[in-house]
């Protein structure tokens, strides 16, 4: 049995805004999230812009803080450790995000910017500095000439290889992947992908893949969770989740052509507002072409499909039930 690197239980993180009818309200961005990610894996994360899944990503590296839930790593409770406790972790949990040139500071040189991470992370010796960025450098695919360079000399590729390579530094165990490929021109999107993986299989690490493209999700991911307006949906292997994604979100998702989404009934959303602040029926109704009066009724629950394939619908879960209960001929 694969042993857990991450888990986290009943996640949730809200944001306060203020609407014209109601006054002062919270966004949900996350809503009682739970998952595990075993060591040496890459478990995928999907849902489209605004879903909640950068946010997991930053709390996950305690860039944000959540309001609720309980985040444990290798065993150890990081979300409630003092800033002092939580150095020693800090370097095993690294983020690569989505915007490579955001991420460099344009007034240093690479170089600069590597040894600059280094020291922050409490190697001060010049010498294991440069003996680690060289190290590293070749297993991103990229030579020592370009320490010399700005971030604006680079490409885009070689922007995000370095901030790879950035993340790399502390010898991280765990990464968060946060669309490290949807910044880049597609010629270059299959190199980093083959990179990752083949850092991660090389390194050991296991990786939180965040995406919104299914066909990449799948290439990459051993698991997949599905997340639709700060809750999960549907969780599952990549091939589950890929050629059986039960959820009618996660089937949009594959369908992935315009003229389909017309049929699933989006031009009933008329306030974003009316969407994110209902917690007494099922999230995804207001666009669901099977929606029920149940599912106005009461929040499913994320439930067993088959194994290892969970599915936070009511319809498939009465399916099964009705199944079950219909006698024999």
């Amino acid at each position: 049995m694969a042993e857990p690197l991450l888990q986290v239980y009943n996640l949730s993180k809200s944001y306060p805004v203020r609407d014209q009818r109601r006054g002062k309200e919270c966004f949900q961005a996350l809503n009682d999230i739970s998952f595990t990610v075993n060591k040496g894996e890459i478990l995928g994360l999907i849902g489209e812009s605004g879903c909640g899944k950068t946010t997991l990503g930053r709390i996950l590296c305690r860039l944000d803080t959540p309001d609720d839930g309980t985040i444990l790593f290798e065993g150890v409770q990081i979300d409630s450790l003092k800033e002092k406790d939580y150095r020693k972790y800090r370097g095993r949990i690294q983020m690569v995000f989505q915007d490579p040139s955001s991420a460099l500071n344009p007034q240093f040189r690479v170089g600069e910017i590597l040894h600059e991470a280094l020291r922050s992370a409490g190697i001060r010796k010049p010498l294991a500095q440069k003996d680690r960025i060289n190290l590293l450098l070749g297993k991103v695919g990229l030579t020592p000439a370009l320490l010399s360079r700005y971030p604006h000399e680079l490409s885009g590729g070689q922007k995000q290889r370095i901030c790879i390579l950035l993340a790399l530094l502390t010898r991280p165990s765990f990464l968060v992947a946060d669309e490290v490929v949807s910044a880049l021109d597609l010629s270059v999107q299959a190199q980093i992908l083959n990179l990752i993986r083949g850092l991660q299989k090389e390194l050991g690490l296991s990786i939180l893949f965040i995406s919104h493209d299914l066909n990449v999700i799948r290439y990459m991911s051993d698991r997949v969770l599905v997340m639709y307006m700060g809750e999960i949906v549907e969780s599952g292997t990549a091939e589950d989740i890929y050629y059986h994604g039960a959820h009618p979100y996660t089937q949009l998702l594959h369908s992935a052509l315009p003229e389909q989404h017309e049929s699933l009934g989006d031009e009933g959303i008329t306030d974003f507002s009316d969407l994110v602040l209902q917690e007494d029926r099922c999230i995804f109704a207001p666009r669901c072409p099977y929606c029920s009066e149940t599912c106005l009724n009461g929040k499913p629950a994320l439930s067993e499909l088959s194994k290892d394939h969970l599915v936070r619908c009511v319809r498939l879960w009465q399916s099964k039930v009705e199944a079950v209960s219909e006698p024999s001929r």
